[in-house]
């Protein structure tokens, strides 16, 4: 400092305005620090949700869609170069769901380099009946070994043992959602009745994926039991389950199968396109929330500059009369805007990792799209490098026109009106 007169100066002047710096460094600090932990916040509960979608989810979904409407036999008969065919309202054949050649298709998967597992299912809608309690749910009839490898049934539990499912063919896993509205335990007996009759089943498992819509909903039962009880063959399934090794590649694997098997793929990006269109809106809301606070933050240091101008006058002037230069006044007061920028910065990384770390203490107890008993928070790097850089970037565009200003004061006329 004893070097560089320059800087010996705007340090004076800076300490010689204590209230006005601070309140400049304080603007700086809280723009920084909402824009940290609104990120990690913000950030941090989608990958919450994408971890748990990606985990308990399949990677692409495989199905006969038996709600497709097909197009009519008439139509294609003749073709779209036909007289005039007038249908009205003709009657859509039954689709079964049943996946044809599915035993095949499996072992094709299996082979395939992409794909870490495949999981068959049966899908059927059904009743479960705990005493007087009634809920209807989705039950799956799952090969649970392939189920627990591919969707970690084991991991999700938070009661019972699901290996007991290998043994007792009558069996059932409850999402905890179903298990709570039925105030079932394990051990239970209960009936389950589907289109074709009831059954009795036992629990032996209760899980907990997060994802309240399948915790709310999905009971597993084995696969072979799904059948019987749906009066179908042991080669009857309804959806393929598939698992990638590389899950950013699930919507080009999802249509090359469709194209190849004709029936309905869905990738998990495609099944939850609704939720990933809500992460757009979040992330756009952030980014003007924390554009406008730096804004104002940066208007605060823009009027806190002009003031120290109007003020310094005399010493602008003083300086220029002793040799300084436009150059030099302006690098005096861009040192003073950088100045605020970077130990405001620095107090925002501060207190914005202070805040985040903080906030994963406090309980929530959130029951929504997921279940979280506490905030989660995504401490990136990159957001607390980014803050550092917003801060010097907008304090350095804050300080331009006001160094700029000072640069061009004629000493002259500063000492003549005095």
């Amino acid at each position: 400092m004893k070097q560089s007169p320059i800087l010996r100066i705007a340090v004076t002047h800076l300490v010689s305005k204590k209230r006005q710096t601070l309140v400049a460094m304080l603007g700086v600090m809280f723009g920084i620090m909402v824009f940290i932990f609104q990120a990690g916040l913000i950030t941090g509960l989608q990958k919450y949700m994408t971890d748990k979608i990606i985990n308990n989810s399949p990677h692409v979904h495989l199905f006969r869609d038996s709600e497709k409407s097909a197009t009519p036999l008439m139509a294609r008969a003749y073709g779209s170069h036909a007289p005039w065919i007038v249908l009205r309202h003709p009657k859509a054949p039954e689709r079964e769901a049943k996946i044809r050649g599915a035993g095949k298709l499996v072992a094709d998967l299996a082979r395939d380099p992409a794909v870490e597992g495949v999981a068959p299912l049966v899908m059927a809608q059904g009743i479960l009946k705990n005493g007087f309690k009634e809920v209807p749910a989705s039950i799956n009839g799952v090969d649970v070994e392939a189920e627990n490898r591919l969707f970690n049934l084991e991991k999700d539990q938070v009661a019972g043992n699901y290996k007991e499912m290998l043994e007792l063919a009558s069996g059932i896993i409850l999402g905890i959602g179903v298990a709570e509205k039925l105030g079932a335990e394990v051990g239970d007996l209960m009936t389950l009745s589907t289109a074709y009759g009831q059954m009795d089943v036992k629990v032996v498992s209760v899980t907990q994926t997060g994802i309240t819509q399948i915790d709310d909903n999905r009971a597993y039962v084995n696969l072979a039991q799904a059948q019987k009880m749906l009066n179908k063959d042991m080669l009857y399934l309804t959806d393929l389950n598939i698992k990638l090794k590389q899950v950013d590649n699930a919507d080009a694997f999802a249509a090359d199968l469709e194209a190849e098997t004709g029936l309905q793929a869905q990738s998990w990006k495609e099944a939850n396109a609704g939720i990933f269109g809500v992460f757009k809106i979040q992330n756009l809301a952030t980014v003007l929330v924390i554009v406008s606070i730096l804004v104002v933050a940066g208007f605060g240091i823009f009027n806190i500059l002009m003031m120290m101008i109007y003020e310094k006058m005399t010493d602008i002037a003083i300086l220029k009369s002793m040799g300084y230069r436009n150059r030099d006044i302006r690098r005096l007061f861009m040192l003073e805007a950088m100045f605020i920028g970077v130990v405001g910065g620095i107090l925002g990384v501060l207190a914005g990792y202070a805040v985040s770390v903080a906030a994963t203490k406090i309980e929530v107890k959130i029951k929504g799209l997921v279940t979280l008993d506490h905030l989660t928070i995504n401490f990136d790097p990159l957001f607390y490098l980014s803050g550092f850089l917003f801060a010097l970037v907008s304090t350095a565009a804050a300080g331009f026109f006001p160094a700029r200003k000072a640069s061009l004061i004629d000493p002259v006329e500063i000492i003549r009106g005095k």
